[in-house]
Parts: structure tokens; C-alpha cells; sequence
């Protein structure tokens, strides 16, 4: 009988033993693999955070790109060339850029208040720029023998001109004026004064009587 209850007690030890032994390695277990999953928590959190910051630098730089626009300022100015300005400049902040009007340059037919657009041509004339044109009549009457005339005018710049300065050109009223700007605001200035008759309401016939009396 002794020895069969040492039997017994020796196989109940070794029970415990085994349990013991087994609890052990499932908090092992259950240890790496929650230090695993965290670790791979950890490194997807910080990829996302990664990626976030990338997408964000990328809108940063669109948005910068977006907010600036380029002009070629010429003409009476004292440093002509190619400036970056910021969106919704005015065209007097474009001519400071580059350097600011000359003692020649004349202002007279250019809306400085005006915005620019990218990619915008702005020429600044010169006082010496007016044409003149000499008009002269004669005729035969019994008081008089001959006579002549000398009229001086100057070009206006339909790039640049405001809406006054536009309804000096034969052929163009207030509602025309309008659309001239309009046209300009949307396409951009004109490359060659023929693009005028691409304006509505500008034909031939029209195009035909300003045409002496416009430039770019």
C-alpha cells in the first residue's frame, strides 16, 4: 500500500509539474505575439504618419506653384524682363518688379490698377511713341489761297488700355470696351492687334477703322 500511494503521489507531482510548465509557455506565447502585433501597430503607424507628411509637402508645393504668376514686363521700365508675382497682383506691382517706370515712359493709356494674368505682356510706352500725321488741304477761293493742318495722336495699347482708353479707338464704345477686357481677362493678351477682330462684334469693317490707331 505504501508504495502504491508514493506511485501516487510521484504521478500527482508530475501533474502539477506539466500544468505549471504549460501555463508558462502560454504566457510566453501570449507575450510575443502581443509584442509582435504591437510592433507592427507601431510600424504602420508611423508609415501612415509618413505618407501624411509626404501628401501634405506635395500639396504644400501645388499650392505655392498656384499662388504665383509670371509676367513679361517691357517697354519704359527700368529693368524689362520676365518677374514671378503673386496671384491677384495688380499691374503697377508687376512694374515695381521690375525696377519702375523710366523718365519717357507714359502712363496715360495703362489701367495700373488692373490684374494680371500668367503669361501676360506688359509694355509701358514711351512719350516719344506718339504719331503724328500731317493733314494737309488746299483749295482755291477768292480770300484764300491754302491751308494745313497737324494732328498728333498716339497709339493705345489694347493689352494694356482700360475701358476710357479703349473708347478712343474709332469704332469702340463702352459695351465693345467691355468685351475687349473681358476677351483679354479670359484668353490672355493679345499676340498681334489682328486678334482684336476675335473680339464679338469686331469685324472687318470695324477692324478696318482702328487699325492705325492700335498696337501691342
Amino acid at each position: 500500500m505504501d508504495r502504491i500511494r508514493d506511485m501516487y503521489n510521484r504521478i500527482a507531482d508530475n501533474k502539477k509539474i506539466i500544468k505549471t510548465i504549460a501555463v508558462i509557455i502560454l504566457i510566453i506565447t501570449a507575450v510575443l505575439v502581443f509584442g509582435l502585433r504591437n510592433g507592427d501597430d507601431t510600424i504602420s503607424l508611423a508609415k501612415s504618419q509618413e505618407t501624411e507628411t509626404t501628401v501634405d509637402e506635395k500639396a504644400k508645393v501645388r499650392e505655392t506653384a498656384s499662388a504665383s504668376l509670371f509676367v513679361d514686363v517691357s517697354g519704359e521700365v527700368k529693368s524689362p524682363g520676365v518677374y514671378e508675382v503673386e496671384k491677384d497682383s495688380r499691374i503697377f506691382e508687376a512694374i515695381e518688379k521690375a525696377g519702375g517706370l523710366t523718365e519717357k515712359a507714359d502712363t496715360t493709356s495703362i489701367n495700373q490698377a488692373e490684374k494680371v494674368s500668367d503669361g501676360q505682356k506688359i509694355t509701358v510706352p514711351s512719350r516719344n511713341d506718339n504719331v503724328t500725321q500731317n493733314t494737309s488741304s488746299a483749295g482755291n477761293t477768292a480770300a484764300a489761297g491754302s491751308s494745313s493742318s497737324t494732328q498728333s495722336t498716339a497709339l493705345i495699347n489694347i493689352n494694356t488700355a482700360d475701358s476710357a482708353g479703349l473708347q478712343e479707338i474709332p469704332g469702340v464704345g463702352p459695351v465693345t470696351a467691355e468685351k475687349i477686357i473681358d476677351y483679354r481677362t479670359q484668353n490672355g493678351n493679345f499676340r498681334k492687334k489682328e486678334d482684336i477682330r476675335n473680339v464679338s462684334g469686331i469685324g472687318d469693317k470695324t477692324y478696318a477703322k482702328m487699325k492705325n490707331k492700335i498696337t501691342i
